[in-house]
């Protein structure tokens, strides 16, 4: 019975650092490649300067989304 609790227990331990690995990795890997004009418009939307980086990560391209479509939602009269 103490294998089997021991065994449940490592694997349990083991998911958790695989997510957090994972979570991690979102947060810090540049994994989005982009080219000068999406540089300038994400450093405007974003208020945010990128230097000379031409890749971001996955949580500032989903924040770019985001934010780009809430601010181009606006209709001009």
């Amino acid at each position: 019975m103490l294998e089997a609790n021991t065994f449940r227990s490592m694997m349990m331990i083991g998911g958790v650092m695989t997510v957090a690995v994972i979570i991690a990795c979102f947060f810090t890997v540049p994994m989005v490649e982009v080219d000068e004009r999406a540089k300038s418009h994400y450093e405007i939307i974003m208020d945010a300067d990128l230097g000379d980086a031409d890749h971001l990560t996955g949580y500032q391209a989903v924040m770019f989304t985001v934010q780009g479509k809430i601010r181009g939602g606006t209709n001009h009269y």
